[in-house]
Parts: C-alpha cells; sequence; structure tokens
C-alpha cells in the first residue's frame, strides 16, 4: 500500500510503473542519486574533493545515465 501511495505521489501515469523496465530505471535512478549525494558528503568530511569523492560522483552520474536511458529507451 505504501508503495502505491508513493508511486501516486510521484504523478506518473499508472501505465509508467506497469513496466518493469521502467521500475528498475527509477530504482537505478535512485541508486545513482544516492551516490552523488553520498560524493558530497565525502568532499564535506573531507573538506575538498579527492580522488574518493570524485570516483563517488562519476559512479553516481552514470548510475544516474544509466537510469535515464533505460526509462527512455
Amino acid at each position: 500500500m505504501g508503495m502505491s501511495l508513493l508511486f501516486a505521489a510521484v504523478g506518473a501515469p499508472g501505465s509508467f510503473w506497469d513496466s518493469p523496465s521502467n521500475v528498475a530505471a527509477v530504482i537505478w535512478l535512485g541508486f545513482g542519486i544516492a551516490a552523488i549525494a553520498l560524493a558530497f558528503g565525502l568532499a564535506k568530511v573531507f573538506h575538498r574533493f579527492n580522488g574518493v569523492a570524485w570516483l563517488v560522483l562519476g559512479a553516481g552520474a552514470l548510475i544516474s545515465l544509466y537510469g535515464l536511458w533505460l526509462m527512455l529507451a
């Protein structure tokens, strides 16, 4: 019930969520956004963008792009 309310809150039509590939795309996009947020958190902890933060930021960007590509394909 909670997931259906969450999907309804997004405002996407019901047919969007009927496709398993679209649901997977949203999950990939969520992981990518979480990785980007983690990269900014790491940069704040280290007080600068070091190699690890850049690596996590790049990985998050690639994961997000993959989720978007799945959603549009």
